[in-house]
């Protein structure tokens, strides 16, 4: 298989979900609650999460390409062979939506060979209509309306005390009070033009990616909000890590079937120095509020 059918699969993928998605939106369907999510309490599936699925499963089909594909709910993993593996995000955004909130609604889709490295990313902005998607020499975005396409490249500051803006997503109780607890103060002295964007999800990597963020910061993330869009920031030469108390670091890595399991840190960043910066002051801070004194 060319990655270039996979690609064209990602592409045709994000168009027809947006489409599909804002018609339904449109009409104000979509909005019954199917169950639980598992392993978040945040977290429902409802009825417009199940487009891009059956969408992805629909075109998988077509063009004859046979993958697993990995989704939040479980039972509606696409098992239709094993050539490549698959991770999507069918739609993020289901709780504002459910709420009424016409506001940050994305799908992304990710494919990697069975070496887990990743083929083709993309990551579609449903509500501005226009995709991200990576390329052999490096990642574009593309208005959908008239396939106009320019290059994007992510952020090059170096410093936390530079006007950086950071991200993490603290809507949710099941995020905020560790998040705070630690980089609290951190978001308290940032410079005064910086911007603390408290959402993410797996379309923040095309954030971070084309520089619109520098640094992406999560506790307990679960992986099922990583695999879908990583891939993308990575191509720009973003890191993305997992942080242990001790500020030890690895590479974050996509593991077939793992998407209901959670990071304990994950750090996403554009610089190397921002990486060490915010190791350094998780370490320091970490120390202070959880190790008993002497």
């Amino acid at each position: 298989m060319e990655n270039q059918d996979l690609k064209n699969l990602v592409v045709e993928y994000l168009i027809e979900t947006t489409r599909e998605v804002k018609k339904i939106a449109s009409r104000g369907e979509g909005r019954q609650v199917l169950g639980e999510t598992i392993n978040r309490p945040e977290d429902l599936e409802i009825g417009i999460d199940r487009i891009g699925e059956d969408i992805l499963e629909k075109l998988l089909k077509k063009q004859g390409i046979k993958a697993t594909v990995f989704s939040e709910p479980e039972n509606r993993d696409i098992k239709n062979g094993g050539e490549v593996y698959g991770s999507v995000d069918p739609f993020d955004g289901s709780m504002l939506y459910l709420r009424g909130f016409e506001h940050s609604w994305y799908t992304a889709l990710s494919f990697f060979d069975k070496k887990k490295d990743p083929l083709v990313c993309g990551i579609a902005d449903i509500i501005n209509e226009k995709y991200y998607i990576t390329e052999d020499d490096g990642n574009y975005l593309v208005l959908m309306k008239t396939g106009e396409k320019k290059k994007i490249e992510p952020a090059s500051r170096k410093k936390l005390t530079e006007p950086i803006v950071l991200s993490s997503y603290i809507m949710s109780s099941q995020y905020s009070p560790k998040f705070l607890d630690i980089f609290g103060d951190l978001i308290k002295n940032m410079h005064p033009k910086g911007l603390f964007y408290p959402h993410g999800g797996s379309y923040i990597y095309a954030f971070l990616a084309s520089g619109l963020i520098d640094a992406y910061v999560m506790f307990n993330e679960p992986r099922s909000e990583i695999d879908p869009g990583f891939p993308m920031a990575k191509k720009a030469g973003c890191q993305i890590i997992n942080v242990d108390s001790d500020g030890n670091y690895q590479d974050y890595q996509f593991i077939p079937g793992r998407q209901h399991d959670k990071v304990d840190l994950l750090i996403a960043v554009s610089t190397s120095e921002l990486r060490d910066q915010l190791i350094n002051h998780y370490v320091k801070k970490y120390a202070e509020k959880y190790f008993f004194k002497s």
